[in-house]
């Protein structure tokens, strides 16, 4: 026969942990943001520098770059924080 109570304490610990599970999720969602950041950031990089050397668009090239390095920077800055 099974105990009612285990029952109960299992209902309670699945509530309690729901905290750490919105904490994941968040830290996953949080993450995934950081990873399209440094993809676009990196495509930002690659296309400025390709517009730059070719002379087709000298100057917004040299942009791209530079906002491409930035944005970069500041998606890594997250995980430099969490670090120290």
């Amino acid at each position: 026969m099974p105990n009612a109570t285990h029952g109960l304490d299992d209902y309670l610990n699945s509530w309690s942990n729901l905290p750490k599970l919105a904490e994941m999720i968040i830290e996953n969602i949080f993450m995934f943001l950081v990873y399209i950041a440094v993809f676009i950031g990196s495509i930002m990089i690659v296309w400025g520098a390709i517009e730059w050397a070719t002379g087709y668009n000298e100057n917004g090239g040299r942009k791209n770059i530079i906002r491409g390095v930035i944005l970069v920077v500041i998606s890594m800055a997250p995980v430099f924080a969490s670090s120290m």
